[in-house]
């Protein structure tokens, strides 16, 4: 991978995460998720990478773009949050309920 490269993934991760931000902003879940598995994608491509060396204004640029990438995702957790704890209430709920229906059902045999 060459600098040009590096950067030009971090920029598409910087762009992902504020359309990904902008689909939280929304309730767009599903959309999200489809947003995060491009990212990690691009995430993984630049794991995978060779270090590469990069001059001072390459490397200001990345530090740009991995800040720029951390403030979206701290706001699109704190946008998810809420829908998270939602859902794991529903899950309780719902397990809650399977329960006493099992309890129930096994009373009745």
């Amino acid at each position: 991978m060459t600098s040009h490269e590096m950067l030009s993934t971090y920029a598409t991760l910087t762009e992902l995460t504020g359309v990904m931000l902008d689909a939280a902003r929304q309730g767009e879940w599903d959309h999200l998720a489809e947003l995060e598995q491009r990212c990690r994608s691009h995430v993984s491509t630049l794991m995978q990478a060779a270090p590469v060396t990069l001059d001072e204004s390459e490397q200001r640029a990345r530090i740009a773009s991995i800040r720029a990438i951390l403030q979206n995702d701290a706001e699109i957790r704190a946008l998810a949050e809420p829908r998270l704890n939602e859902l794991q209430q529903r899950l309780h709920v719902i397990r809650a309920g399977h329960r006493g229906a099992q309890a129930y059902a096994a009373q009745r045999m």
